[in-house]
């Protein structure tokens, strides 16, 4: 009997699917413990919006989430309708000692940092002293010497990415 390679694939892959420790659970479409949100970018952006700014903020500043949300968390923060709300819990994580959650968090914060434009911030109304607590907690994290040299590294450019917008809403006020 000839069995195609096709189909040995497929039926390797449900089986993968079916023993999945999740696939018993009833997820909610676009909350954080939907999977969806690990796949691309733009899952991560349609998980942001269905799950909202709050529910993100919740999950990255809560401890006792479990870790794979948090790490969603942090790779949605960028997505949110403030992602600059997002800096101060992701300059906290990054500046933590977990070995998976610090990195993502560092880059997430860096990648929100250098997308924030003034007139956005201003747009949206963005709290300006928060925006400057965020800064300095980033700036504390490259600052530390027992931190690893990436995590420095990605909170250095995030917080000099931040400093002329908090100099342009100094020089506005």
């Amino acid at each position: 009997m000839y069995v195609r390679p096709t189909a040995l694939v497929l039926a390797a892959l449900a089986a993968l699917l079916l023993a999945a420790p999740d696939a018993g659970r009833a997820q909610t479409p676009g909350s954080l413990e939907d999977p969806a949100g690990d796949l691309d970018p733009l899952e991560l952006a349609r998980l942001a919006r269905r799950a909202g700014d709050t529910a993100i903020l919740e999950a990255l500043a809560a401890s006792e989430t479990p870790e794979a949300l948090r790490l969603r968390a942090i790779r949605a923060a960028r997505f949110l309708r403030a992602p600059e709300t997002a800096l101060g819990p992701l300059a906290a994580l990054a500046a933590g000692r977990d070995p998976t959650l610090a990195p993502a968090a560092a880059i997430s914060a860096y990648r929100i940092a250098t997308a924030l434009e003034a007139q956005e911030l201003d747009a949206r109304e963005a709290d300006w002293a928060a925006l400057a607590e965020a800064r300095t907690a980033l700036l504390r994290l490259r600052d530390d010497a027992t931190a690893r040299a990436d995590l420095r590294q990605a909170a250095g450019f995030a917080a000099e990415s931040l400093e002329p917008l908090l100099v342009a809403a100094e020089s506005a006020e």
